[in-house]
């Protein structure tokens, strides 16, 4: 999937369907052709967080799923819970696909991965959508346990913010538990215009950018 992910766009839909046939990657392995598959590489980017933790910033990639399978295998249950608001006992090929192919030009997932080792370590990853109405989008996030409080979410989202604003989008919406303090605290940081509404212990937040 690397290799693939570095050839000629032009051929890359053709690989993946070769590397089927030879049973080298997964018979249902997605794969978005063209500039919706374009691994968009100009954003990645480095950020110091607030307690000093250098971190390299990068869209995911679609040979990513190894890597984001033992991010979320790493997570207590009520971290899994906060994040995806049901209890998930495994994380099959077929579920992590959704994380790791995408269509760059609708959504954007960033990883925040650590600088030790040959390929680092996921610590979070940060994702939005855009909505029906293509003028916001759903946003979410995830940090390893071992990283809170570490400023991850706060670099994370910050450069979310900006990819959307430069996408021409007006703001974000989030399901959130009402005792996820942590999540709710970040986005109360960020300086958005905040809608809460509860909704059986679950607040439907619309979050939009201040005009300057």
């Amino acid at each position: 999937m690397e290799l693939i992910l570095i050839a000629h766009p032009q051929f890359q839909a053709w690989l993946i369907e070769e590397a089927r046939k030879l049973n080298l990657i997964y018979k249902d392995q997605a794969f978005f052709a063209g500039e919706k598959g374009r691994y968009p590489e100009h954003l990645e980017t480095y950020r110091t967080t607030k307690t000093g933790l250098r971190i390299f910033l990068r869209p995911v990639k679609i040979s990513d799923e190894p890597l984001l399978k033992d991010l979320f295998y790493s997570l207590s249950e009520d971290s899994v819970y906060r994040r995806f608001l049901t209890v998930r006992r495994g994380m099959p090929h077929e579920f992590l696909q959704k994380f790791v192919v995408i269509d760059y030009t609708r959504e954007m997932a960033i990883l925040a991965i650590s600088q030790q080792g040959e390929r680092g370590e996921v610590l979070g990853v940060g994702r939005y959508g855009l909505n029906k109405d293509m003028h916001t989008a759903e946003v979410a996030f995830v940090v390893r346990d071992t990283y809170h409080n570490r400023g991850i979410a706060t670099e994370l989202f910050s450069y979310l913010i900006y990819l959307a604003k430069k996408q021409g989008l007006l703001g974000f919406t989030a399901e959130v538990l009402m005792d996820n303090r942590p999540m709710l605290h970040v986005c109360q940081k960020m300086g958005f215009d905040i809608e809460k509404i509860p909704d059986h212990g679950v607040y439907e937040m619309r979050m939009m950018f201040k005009k300057k």
